[in-house]
């Protein structure tokens, strides 16, 4: 049977270059805290399973968090491209907006 092709954990991850290192932890995180899940049901300790859940979405949680700022950071960079399409001088927008 052919294993499936998966993509590096990093190449899956759509955050800013700064922020690669913390989104990494918290994949691991996320792995982590469903293995412990898991191994929990296994040894009927639901109380030891719903914190791991419970840590897991935290993980993801704060994961989605940088998954966002990046998208915002896109957006961001897409109207600055567009406004300087238009002709729009972005660094006098930025100074006059301080």
């Amino acid at each position: 049977m052919k294993q499936p092709n998966y993509q590096p954990r990093q190449d899956a991850l759509n955050v800013l270059p700064g922020d690669m290192k913390l989104a990494t932890q918290l994949l691991d995180c996320c792995d982590y805290a469903i293995f412990r899940a898991r191994t929990a049901m296994y040894s009927n300790d639901l109380a030891e399973a719903e914190r791991w859940c419970k840590e897991f979405l935290r993980c993801k949680r704060d994961l989605d968090k940088l998954i966002e700022r990046k998208k915002d950071h896109d957006k961001l960079v897409q109207i600055v491209e567009e406004m300087q399409r238009m002709g729009i001088d972005v660094s006098i927008v930025a100074r006059l907006t301080d």
